[in-house]
C-alpha cells in the first residue's frame, strides 16, 4: 500500500499529550492515578510504592516528562509493558535510568557493550536503545539506527559512530536501536554526551467517519482531520451487503513500499453499529486499485445476519462506522543522553 508521493517535509514531532497536577508532595499511587486519567495511559504501581511521597507538581507538562519527573522525586523507574500498551513504576534501586523525552516519544539508554569483531580487525561499543512513545500515536515505520550527531566521553577523544541505516514496521509502541561508537579508549568510563535523531512515519491518531444510510439515502462525504470520507454505493445483493467508500487524503502523504503496507490497513476497518450501540466488525474487504491512493477505493462485503449483529445497514439507527489513520507525516525525533557509564 503506497500512499501518494510528494516532496519531502519536516512536519514537527506530534504534540504530546498534556497533563497537570499542582499537589506536591502527594503519595505517587494519587499522582499516577491523576497522569493516567489525563493520559488514557494504564500505569500500574506496586503497594510498595503508593505512598512513596511524590515531590512532583506540573501545570500542562507533557506526558513523558511528567511521569520522568514523578518518578525522580519518589525513587522510581519507568518499566514499559507489553509492547508499550501499558507502563510500570517500580523501585529503581541501583538501576540508573538514561532517558530523553521529545513530544509523545521517550528514548531510554538500556545497556553499552565492548565488542571486538576479530574477523574484521574492528572493536566499538554498542549502545542499546529502547524507543516508545504514547500508544495513541500510530507509528507505521522507524529508523532501528538512528544518526548520531553528538557523541564525547571524559577523556576528550575523538569518538565516531559506524553508521548505517535500518528501519523497522513496529507491532506496538515500542522499538529497539543501536548505535555503535567507535574509538572509545579503555580509559574512558563514561560518554559525557550522546545526541541524534531518527525517523518515523507517524499518524497522530485514528479518525472515525459515522455513515448513516436511513432507507438507502446515502450521506454526504464528511472531512476530519484532512482527510475526506464518502460512502459511494450501499447495496445488497442476495443476502450479501456491499459497502464502497472513498477515502481522500491530503497531497503530501510518505510513501510506503508494497511491503510495507499492512501496518497501515491494519488500522482501516469498517464496524457495523447497532441502535443500541453495540458493534461488529467487517472482515471481508478489496481494494480495486490500490495503485490509486487518493482517493483510495475500499469495497466491503458482509452476508446479513441479524442474530450475528450484521443487520440491515439501512434501518432505523443502524450506522456504518470506519476508521483510518490521520494525514501520515515523516518526522525526525531527537535526543540527548548525558553521562552514560562505560563498561
Amino acid at each position: 500500500m503506497a500512499l501518494a508521493a510528494a516532496e519531502p517535509s519536516k512536519p514537527p514531532v506530534p504534540a504530546p499529550t498534556a497533563v497537570t497536577f499542582a499537589k506536591a508532595g502527594a503519595p505517587l499511587g494519587e499522582v499516577v492515578a491523576e497522569l493516567s486519567k489525563q493520559s488514557g495511559v494504564p500505569i500500574a504501581v506496586p503497594p510498595l510504592l503508593v505512598n512513596a511521597k511524590c515531590g512532583a507538581a506540573f501545570d500542562k507538562a507533557p506526558f513523558w516528562s511528567a511521569l520522568q519527573q514523578s518518578a525522580d522525586t519518589s525513587g522510581a523507574r519507568i518499566v514499559v509493558r507489553e509492547s508499550g500498551a501499558r507502563v510500570e513504576l517500580l523501585p529503581r534501586g541501583d538501576s540508573k535510568e538514561i532517558a530523553a523525552t521529545s513530544g509523545p516519544f521517550r528514548v531510554v539508554a538500556k545497556g553499552v557493550t565492548g565488542r571486538a569483531l576479530l574477523d574484521a580487525g574492528a572493536t566499538f561499543h554498542e549502545v542499546a536503545l529502547l524507543a516508545h512513545w504514547e500508544p495513541r500515536l500510530k507509528v507505521y515505520r522507524i529508523d532501528t539506527t538512528p544518526r548520531v550527531s553528538k557523541v564525547t566521553d571524559d577523556r576528550g577523544s575523538k569518538l565516531r559512530d559506524t553508521g548505517g541505516s535500518a528501519q523497522v514496521l513496529p507491532s506496538g509502541a515500542t522499538a529497539e536501536m543501536k548505535v555503535q561508537i567507535e574509538g572509545v579508549p579503555r580509559t574512558a568510563q563514561r560518554l559525557t554526551a550522546l545526541a541524534g535523531a531518527f525517523h518515523a512515519t507517524v499518524a497522530d491518531r485514528l479518525l472515525e467517519f459515522k455513515f448513516e444510510a436511513p432507507g438507502g439515502a446515502l450521506p454526504p462525504p464528511q472531512t476530519l482531520g484532512g482527510v475526506t470520507g464518502a460512502l459511494k454505493k450501499l447495496q445488497k445483493k442476495g443476502n450479501t451487503w456491499e459497502v464502497v467508500l472513498e477515502l481522500g487524503y491530503p497531497s503530501g502523504q510518505p510513501v510506503f513500499q508494497s511491503f510495507e503496507g499492512q501496518p497501515w490497513l491494519r488500522d482501516n476497518r469498517l464496524r457495523l453499529r447497532s441502535p443500541d450501540g453495540n458493534f461488529v466488525t467487517i472482515d471481508e474487504y478489496e481494494i480495486p486499485q490500490p495503485e490509486q491512493t487518493s482517493p483510495l477505493r475500499v469495497i466491503h462485503r458482509f452476508d446479513e445476519n441479524a442474530k450475528a449483529g450484521f443487520a440491515n445497514p439501512t434501518g432505523k439507527g443502524w450506522a456504518l462506522v470506519y476508521e483510518t489513520p490521520a494525514p501520515l507525516a515523516d518526522v525526525t525525533v531527537p535526543f540527548e543522553f548525558k553521562d552514560v557509564p562505560l563498561p
